[in-house]
């Protein structure tokens, strides 16, 4: 047995028992912050601030909340239960949420004057690209391209057809072999 499994159990046995809460904070500061992105660190953030007494606005382009956590982990690491199930206990802490709330898109970054802080944490979606001979090839793709179609699939999502990333019947080379590449 791993400490990681043993790590597993003892959080799914708080869960089953009721021993994880919502913590809600002893008194309100008054103070407003916007976190930009719902991965991991501004999860995290909008945690740590609510619980410390501000009212926390978390901004998110997707149409779902989670970030890298929902559309770029496959399920069969993370299953989005479990990120369902920690959003639900950030909701019922006092946190909001704003989904398809795109910061300098669909939300004008003037309306943020409002709030007394904003914290950044959108997450780097900007690839390594490849310098090489056949780069611009038709077929060749970004892994988080394909991971976030994957996971809109799971989720029961439709994928446009125009730019659906699938190879069914075809051979596929996977450049790098770490996680990324290991979960595509």
């Amino acid at each position: 047995v791993t400490i990681k499994a043993i790590e597993h159990y003892i959080v799914e046995r708080a869960f089953l028992e009721g021993w994880i809460q919502p913590t809600l904070p002893d008194y309100r500061t008054g103070k407003r912050i916007a976190v930009i992105g719902s991965g991991p660190a501004g999860l995290a953030a909008a945690q740590q601030l609510n619980r410390a007494g501000h009212n926390v606005v978390v901004f998110e382009k997707a149409d779902r909340i989670g970030g890298l956590l929902r559309y770029g982990i496959p399920d069969f690491k993370l299953e989005k239960y479990i990120l369902d199930r920690r959003i639900d206990q950030l909701l019922r802490e006092g946190i909001e949420f704003r989904c398809q709330a795109y910061v300098g898109v669909d939300v004008p970054v003037s309306s943020l004057r409002k709030f007394d802080a904003v914290l950044l944490a959108g997450g780097s979606e900007q690839p390594r690209d490849l310098k090489v001979p056949g780069r611009e090839l038709k077929g060749i793709h970004f892994a988080m391209d394909f991971l976030a179609q994957q996971n809109h699939r799971c989720a029961g999502d439709s994928v446009d057809s125009r730019d659906a990333i699938v190879a069914p019947g075809k051979r596929v080379v996977i450049i790098r072999g770490v996680d990324t590449g290991a979960d595509c």
